[in-house]
């Protein structure tokens, strides 16, 4: 029953707003080039290049443009597709966190939960994803 409440609440929690925001294309393109800075920021000690990425990353808008397209695709599956932004997300506060506490051991295992996280998303999701909301891109 308990498992049956998190699923459910986990699919609410899947906004499905019909306002229109980023592709999921462009958002994890944009979400890209902030993990690169994290990772510049800690290569070169920069916590404040690490707190500006975080802050993006957990302030990002949403996918909306496509998000009934990959609800449809995807069905209770889509339950997965949220746990892995959940985790990218907790990987990020974690990271913020550090990084305020100049812990870079810490921030460095945080990115590489975060970049964990996003790779089995990719791994799971990408290619099913793509042609789906990509059918109409002439790519």
């Amino acid at each position: 029953m308990n498992k049956i409440f998190v699923l459910f609440s986990l699919l609410l929690s899947f906004n499905l707003s019909a306002q229109e925001g980023p592709r999921l294309k462009t958002l994890m393109a944009t979400m890209g080039g902030h993990a690169q800075g994290m990772l510049y920021g800690i290569l070169y000690e920069n916590y404040e290049m690490i707190d500006n990425a975080v802050a993006w990353v957990n302030n990002h808008e949403q996918p909306t443009a496509d998000m009934a397209k990959i609800k449809e695709e995807l069905g209770i599956e889509a339950v997965r597709f949220k746990y892995y932004d959940t985790l990218t997300h907790n990987a990020a506060n974690a990271m913020g966190k550090a990084a305020k506490k100049k812990d870079l051991r810490e921030v460095s295992k945080q990115y590489a939960t975060m970049v964990q996280s996003c790779t089995k998303c990719h791994d799971t999701f990408r290619e099913r994803l793509r042609v789906v909301l990509h059918r109409d891109d002439n790519l």
